[in-house]
């Protein structure tokens, strides 16, 4: 059974890249001939964006957001040339080592209009790939281009938003309905999709957590981690969350820690002369840092899964109310972790260790469901 994968990548992301190769290497492990598509996705400085379509329409508010969003990250990296070449030389050597890519590359929607592929089954990946408020299209993760009408399934597709408009309610209605099997990696998206297409809509791991730790060692780099026991700071948003550090200086200072820090890209974030920031990690890299930390605090969706995966003690720091908090709250309160949850603002907690016993079941369920999830999905 040949399937093609379709999810975000070629956007040195770490989270992005590492789900994708994450259920690819799964698929593979479990005897499918699967390969990723090589598409472009639209921040990628190489997308083509002539003669696409917004498949949802946003606010200019948004737009221009979206937009300016890659030009911003571009600029600062312009004075960090030497440090943004060799990161993405790493995620490069990732891909090739540790991925199947098609060896055609998509640069574009409409080429993937023109593909002609030959799948048995086409998989939509994980990431936020239904979340239209970043302004690409859509139609490549709801499978438009597909005239063959091949078995299509997801597999822990996210929307990453709350609530959904009424013109995304009408597109994920057209096209969804196309779809054999439906898996989200957030109950609030199971219920919102569930109900607008009155069908069972899976809740599943994200990929990253179908692999199990000695799998992900499997990948893992520790070129850059300290020799010194350090606490490993992860923050994913552009706007600075000084509240994330402040909360690692106090527990690298209740637990004599050095504090260590990857940052986003390849240009400084400026934490302070205490903090030692890593600008040219690859995934690998990403994966060693977090299994040889002693403590971890994120802001970030796939930072919390990679402390889980390692069974590290952490805390994830989130925005009140913010829209994207359920796919993580989600799958913390499904490992019985939610007490790991910490608000800005709020006093710092007790700093205290995990007792991994029981989330460690959790995990080993929620594993076994997906996996379930998966092989049903590709058998039908």
């Amino acid at each position: 059974m040949k399937i093609g994968i379709f999810t975000i990548l070629n956007v040195n992301n770490y989270g992005a890249e590492l789900q994708c190769c994450a259920l690819y290497r799964k698929l593979h492990k479990m005897g499918y001939d699967a390969e990723v598509v090589n598409y472009l996705f639209g921040i990628n400085p190489g997308h083509e964006f002539k003669g696409e379509r917004r498949t949802v329409p946003i606010s200019l508010r948004q737009d221009i957001k979206v937009r300016l969003l890659p030009v911003v990250q571009n600029l600062f990296c312009l004075f960090h040339h030497k440090n943004k070449k060799l990161r993405d030389s790493r995620f490069d050597e990732f891909h090739s080592k540790y991925n199947r890519l098609t060896s055609t590359l998509y640069p574009s929607v409409k080429s993937l209009y023109e593909a002609g592929f030959d799948y048995d089954v086409i998989c939509i990946g994980s990431d936020q790939v239904w979340n239209y408020m970043k302004g690409y299209s859509l139609e490549p993760f709801l499978a438009c281009f597909d005239k063959k009408q091949t078995r299509k399934i997801s597999y822990a597709s996210s929307i990453g938003l709350s609530e959904i408009s009424r013109e995304a309610e009408a597109v994920f209605k057209k096209w969804l309905s196309a779809f054999s099997h439906i898996s989200v990696r957030e109950q609030q998206a199971s219920t919102l999709l569930g109900n607008l297409l009155q069908r069972n809509v899976d809740v599943v791991l994200d990929p990253t957590l179908i692999l199990d730790h000695e799998e992900w060692l499997e990948v893992a780099r520790f070129d850059m981690c300290p020799k010194e026991k350090y606490i490993l700071v992860y923050i994913v948003t552009i706007k600075p969350c000084d509240y994330v550090l402040r909360l690692a200086r106090h527990i690298a200072k209740q637990r004599n820690l050095k504090i260590v820090r990857i940052c986003r890209d390849a240009y400084p974030e400026h934490s302070g002369d205490d903090v030692q920031e890593i600008l040219t990690a690859g995934p690998s890299d990403f994966v060693g840092l977090f299994a040889n930390a002693e403590f971890v605090v994120t802001n970030s969706f796939h930072g919390t899964v990679f402390s889980v995966n390692f069974s590290k003690p952490f805390y994830s720091v989130i925005k009140s109310k913010h829209s994207t908090n359920s796919r993580l709250t989600s799958i913390l309160q499904k490992l019985a972790l939610e007490s790991r949850i910490v608000s800005v603002g709020d006093d710092f907690p007790e700093i205290t260790d995990i007792d991994y016993t029981l989330p460690a079941e959790q995990l080993r369920r929620e594993r076994s469901h997906s996996l379930e999830y998966l092989q049903k999905a590709l058998s039908c």
